[in-house]
């Protein structure tokens, strides 16, 4: 019991640090104006391409950890 309480506190912790990042980069990146891009659409596929490779970094780390952790039992 012990073990899944440390567990769910750690999982909890790693939840809060990524909201956290994700919070601070997203209002960065809709706080800035891009000099050498513009303003424009191409502004705009920048960051549709950006966020894209975010979220399958983030859902590739996800399974990545998922199953190493799998493997272990």
């Amino acid at each position: 019991m012990n073990k899944k309480l440390t567990k769910q506190g750690f999982n909890m912790k790693l939840l809060t640090l990524f909201i956290s990042y994700l919070i601070l980069f997203t209002s960065q990146a809709f706080a800035h104006t891009d000099h050498a891009l513009g303003e424009g659409s191409i502004h705009t596929f920048y960051h549709s391409v950006f966020w894209t490779i975010f979220a399958i970094v983030v859902y590739k780390a996800y399974t990545w950890f998922k199953h190493k952790k799998s493997n272990k039992h």
